[in-house]
């Protein structure tokens, strides 16, 4: 599968959008950016419900209490998850919801056999079907997984509100609808996760200008 961790992949869309009448004075002044392939999936996404809404430092200090009631970090198992119960999970900070969220995760992929490998294997739609269906996992979360986890070249999350509030001067249009989105950004299709980072850096400088240039 192919993915943003492999330079040669993430070279390509970089030549591409450099040259975007939206895009490209935005890649101009921001660095390149950093994209790094997970080793472990399962440990990634229990890490994304529980930093959700939380600060960085309280989400790190809930997880590390977490990873270590569960006995491991970096090659946490869902099995090692199923060990405890909520309230035993509450016990480390996590909230019921956030607990019981990631429980429901553990079980999804013990019950399908989500290995790290599989997972590397799945196409992007294969990801969706297999998530979605976890209550507490919803389309940012798996898009956020996709893009930053497992570095995967061609997502857009059109429900994410930083995106939209980048389209807005691109798009001319106050309050871009999903559809009208997805629609603006196949332009940008198969590098669509890396316009999204520049999209996310175009809301650090109003002075860029993020309309079409003039061909004056």
């Amino acid at each position: 599968m192919l993915t943003l961790a492999d330079s040669e992949i993430l070279n390509s869309a970089l030549l591409e959008l450099e040259g975007c009448e939206f895009l490209g004075p935005v890649v101009a002044v921001h660095d390149r950016p950093v994209f790094e392939l997970v080793e472990n999936p399962f440990r990634a996404l229990a890490r994304i419900i529980t930093f959700q809404q939380l600060s960085g430092k309280a989400a790190e200090t809930i997880f590390g209490r977490f990873a270590g009631l569960v006995g491991t970090d970096a090659g946490m198992a869902p099995e090692d998850v199923l060990r405890f119960d909520v309230e035993t999970l509450r016990g480390v900070g996590l909230s019921r919801q956030k607990a019981t969220y990631i429980l429901n995760i553990a079980e999804r992929f013990h019950e399908l056999d989500l290995t790290p490998v599989r997972l590397f294997e799945m196409s992007d739609e294969a990801m969706r079907e297999a998530l979605l269906p976890i209550k507490g996992v919803g389309a940012w979360t798996v898009e956020m997984f996709l893009m930053f986890y497992l570095c995967r070249p061609d997502v857009f999350s059109p429900g994410d509100l930083g995106l939209q509030k980048a389209l807005v001067p691109m798009m001319g249009v106050e309050k871009p609808k999903a559809v009208e989105m997805m629609a603006f950004t196949e332009r940008w299709r198969p590098f669509r996760t890396v316009a999204s980072y520049y999209l996310w850096r175009s809301l650090e400088d109003p002075a860029v200008n993020r309309g079409p240039r003039s061909s004056d």
